[in-house]
């Protein structure tokens, strides 16, 4: 008996391992698609259906109704969640496929289901899908088995039921000639197997990469005993990673056949993602499993499940040396900006919009450097974005639209909106540079703030310089002697005033001095006390990017009053460690260490967290570090 050509690669496979994005208007969509709309009494074809829902939905198990004549096997059943960021809020939505493997035992025309699935408005159904059955030996033979071609079923195509060269897989009399295999490309290429019967193979490439570098992860099957069924799969593991499929848009994925030591094989890539590191670390990647349902395999109708070996992948940051000032961990790619801003005049206390457009390669991040300028304000960006994986890279493009408010009027400088970031190809560190350029602000600026003049305090006056009347004697007149002509009336007249005004100016030195100590303490305090209500206020709000920008923020400030390190300098993974040096308990530096790693976590895979918690756990570590006597910084100390 001769089974139909089963070209259901894109839909068994594909659909495992195919994410579907949800919207907040389409709670529940279902699509369903059949292998083969004509087929032989006795092939195997298969019935498929494809769930997408928002992740609040509940998805009860998928239904299909079936006719007399139509036996069915499974469903073998693949889910993907999927987590969308947009404007800085996070969705997330959730897809199913499961797929049944069909045979007809009697020819004529058949409608399948509908297939559906339970929701919490009740059952959900698809379209039926309607089939031809005509009697064995109807319909052509498939093709040979040139590749690339399902790897599941490519030696069917051969006249045979199944595998040949293998004792019960080839009919006795049958006499075969083996077909020239085609060459097999060196990422399915293995040095032996691991594994007699079937295994999974995961690649990783590269293996060493710095936090926010793309991995492409790789997961092959190979089957040792002939065309199989694909039975359930799971996905490969992948925590501490952003991750994208890069098979969505992959229609058929391709099989090949090759000999390794005297026995012919069957492999096909089941499985690959772009994966983005968040941390640093060793991480490991890639455990999954799929069962392999057919003869030779398994007696067991669920097939013989074979798992995966996760590999390890090492991560590291950047390197500090050139680091361009405001680089975030995590922001690695090639990036290009270009912005433009409408109107160019306004009245003094208007606003104005500025588009900044993000494109290029890799990681691409949530957020911008933006200017800071005297009567110029940046308000919080609303976000647009298409990223998507293209030919392996994950590519596209971000808009950031800000509303710019400016206060003083006279021509205005916008500056420049920028990104540093880290070039993985190149190895070394970039800038992306948007100019803004200015805008004319119109009408009448606000007198400024009247400033008290200081008094000047005047210096106690010279007593006894004036030159007293000489005494008169009844015999002789003594000679007189004169101020002016003594030496040290001249050393008196000048000498005195001057170490007066001497001694003034080293008085107010060294209290403007004492002054700007205290101002300096007291502006990092202030800016504390203001990046935690930042906090609290977006925390509040569910602002995920502007919670972790505040948070950062309010450690890096805490940091520094009570060791006076710069915490930016520092790598992450020594930050721990030189805290404690700097004299800071040892629970402290791993708490304020961990909370700066989830921030950079934060901004770069934007996870759902309890933002209040967060910022309550910040203020807690700051006030931990307030507790210490703050010491001077660097620059305090010059």
């Amino acid at each position: 008996m001769r089974r139909a050509p089963a070209a259901w690669l894109a839909g068994a496979m594909g659909g495992c391992a195919l994410g579907f994005a949800a919207t907040a208007q389409a709670d529940v969509s279902l699509s369903t698609n059949v292998s083969a709309r004509k087929v032989e009494v006795g092939s195997q074809f298969t019935l498929q259906l494809r769930v997408s829902a928002s992740n609040n939905e509940q998805i009860g198990a998928p239904e299909r109704k079936l006719p007399g004549g139509i036996t069915a096997s499974g469903p073998s059943i693949g889910r993907q969640s999927q987590i969308n960021i947009v404007n800085g809020q996070m969705t997330q939505s959730l897809g199913i496929s499961a797929t049944w493997g069909l045979v007809a035992s009697r020819p004529g025309t058949y409608k399948l289901g509908p297939a559906g699935v339970q929701t919490s408005d009740g059952l959900k159904s698809d379209r039926a899908v309607t089939i031809e059955v005509v009697p064995e030996g109807s319909l052509p033979p498939p093709p040979l088995a040139g590749q690339p071609l399902d790897p599941f079923n490519m030696m069917r195509g051969m006249g045979l039921p199944g595998f040949p060269g293998f004792p019960g897989f080839s009919e006795p009399d049958a006499q075969p000639s083996q077909p020239q295999l085609p060459e097999l490309p060196d990422e399915f290429k293995i040095a032996r197997p691991l594994d007699p019967l079937a295994f999974l193979r995961v690649r990783a490439l590269p293996r060493k990469v710095v936090v926010g570098e793309q991995v492409t992860l790789s997961v092959y099957a190979y089957a040792g005993r002939g065309s199989f069924e694909p039975g359930m799969m799971t996905e490969p593991s992948r925590d501490d990673f952003l991750a994208f499929n890069l098979m969505e848009d992959q229609h058929q994925l391709s099989g090949y056949q090759f000999e390794l030591e005297g026995q012919r094989w069957i492999t096909a890539k089941i499985s690959e993602f772009a994966l983005f590191p968040l941390k640093a670390g060793k991480l490991k990647a890639g455990e999954m499993s799929l069962s392999f349902v057919g003869r030779g395999y398994s007696k067991d109708p669920k097939g013989l499940r074979r798992t995966s070996q996760p590999i390890e992948i090492e991560v590291v940051e950047p390197p500090l040396a050139g680091r361009p000032p405001g680089y975030r961990v995590g922001d690695v790619g090639r990036y290009s900006l270009s912005a433009q801003v409408e109107p160019r005049e306004v009245p003094a206390g208007g606003s104005v919009s500025v588009v900044v457009k993000l494109e290029g390669s890799g990681n691409l991040p949530p957020s911008l450097l933006v200017p800071e300028r005297s009567g110029v304000h940046f308000l919080e960006p609303q976000l647009v974005e298409q990223i998507a994986p293209r030919r392996g890279e994950v590519q596209g493009f971000r808009t950031f639209t800000y509303v710019v408010e400016l206060a003083q009027p006279g021509e205005q400088d916008l500056g420049e909106v920028t990104l540093p970031y880290w070039d993985a190809k190149g190895r070394v560190y970039g800038v992306a540079r948007a100019a803004l350029g200015s805008v004319k602000v119109t009408g009448t600026a606000k007198p400024a703030a009247s400033l008290a003049s200081a008094s000047i305090t005047q210096g106690p006056r010279l007593k006894g310089l004036l030159t007293p009347a000489p005494k008169l004697s009844g015999t002789r007149a003594e000679p007189v002697h004169y101020w002016p002509s003594r030496p040290g009336y001249w050393l008196l007249l000048f000498g005195l005033p001057l170490t007066a005004v001497l001694g003034f100016a080293l008085s107010d030195l060294a209290k403007a001095l004492r002054q700007r100590l205290s101002a300096r303490r007291g502006s990092l305090a202030t800016a504390q006390d203001q990046a935690l209500a930042q906090l609290a206020t977006a925390a509040r709000a569910n602002e995920t990017m502007a919670s972790a920008n505040a948070a950062e923020r309010a450690l890096v400030i805490a940091i520094e009053r009570a060791t006076g390190l710069k915490a930016r300098g520092i790598l992450k993974q020594d930050l721990a460690r030189v805290l404690a040096e700097a004299g800071i308990a040892r629970e402290l530096a791993d708490a304020a260490a961990a909370l700066l790693g989830r921030c950079d976590q934060l901004r770069f895979a934007g996870e759902a967290v309890d933002l209040v918690a967060l910022a309550t756990e910040v203020r807690e570590t700051c006030q931990k570090f307030g507790a210490r006597s703050p010491r001077p910084t660097p620059s305090e100390a010059t």
